[in-house]
């Protein structure tokens, strides 16, 4: 098959544009919120700075009285001087509290916007890749490709052990169950014919051989035989995709 390159570059094209989309879309409103939230965030340290100020004002007030009236006032207001500086005191541990607890909301709310930010992001950029590779692999499909395809999934095939061998083999003879091959993508007569021979002499059973398609395998094979499926597609390599998009992702915002 003749590969379009301009269409397949124009699809690269709009994928970066995409990326930029999103940052600027998706990003920049988060940053914002966020940043508003600070602001409020300061106002209310102000305020509490401020009426920390007026409590400290009032303690200046009050040593003074006391030390007028040290010697003058009665055992009755020494007690209501003591009960003063406990309400000051009190009022100042409220403020801090106040602070604080403004303080861990904040950076809650912060933390769980970010990672919303970075879960949409992470899904759109994904969904996108996975519609743009599915693309570049069905225009570049060909013989090579199938072959190596066919390749990668009969080393799978070697990887099952010797006794589920002989049970699907012996349920294919016993139920006459057909074998059914999913593909991505329709298979050349020959590569068909390879595949058949292949599974004959794993399973030592000429079952009837069914060929279905189904593009989201993403450049895979499956087959179904004996209550048993084997597969292999590219979805592996696109779940660690996703999971290096969104460590990179959490790296960027964290810088």
């Amino acid at each position: 098959m003749k590969i379009d390159w301009f269409t397949f570059a124009a699809q690269i094209i709009n994928f970066l544009i995409l990326v930029w989309l999103l940052k600027k879309v998706l990003y920049k409103p988060v940053v914002q919120a966020m940043q508003k939230r600070e602001d409020t965030i300061a106002a209310r340290l102000d305020e509490a700075q401020n009426r920390s100020a007026e409590a400290q004002a009032e303690k200046e007030k009050y040593q003074e009285l006391q030390q007028k009236l040290h010697d003058s006032v009665p055992r009755e207001m020494r007690r209501a001087r003591e009960e003063a500086d406990n309400f000051r005191n009190e009022l100042i541990e409220s403020v801090r509290l106040e602070v604080e607890k403004s303080r861990s909301q904040w950076h809650a709310a912060v933390e769980q916007e970010k990672e919303t930010f970075l879960l949409e992001t992470s899904r759109l950029v994904t969904k996108y890749f996975h519609q743009l590779a599915g693309k570049a692999l069905r225009d570049l499909a060909n013989e090579d490709l199938e072959q190596r395809i066919l390749s990668v999934f009969s080393r799978e095939l070697d990887k099952i052990p010797a006794a589920e061998n002989e049970k699907i083999s012996h349920d294919l003879v016993k139920l006459g169950m057909p074998v059914i091959v999913t593909s991505a993508f329709p298979f050349s007569p020959e590569t068909r014919e390879e595949l058949k021979k292949r599974l004959d002499a794993l399973w030592g059973a000429p079952a009837q051989k069914e060929f279905v398609i189904d593009p989201a395998l993403l450049a895979g094979i499956q087959v179904e035989a004996g209550g048993k499926k084997i597969k292999w597609d590219m979805r592996g390599y696109l779940r660690e995709f996703e999971k290096k998009l969104a460590a990179s992702l959490e790296r960027a915002n964290a810088g």
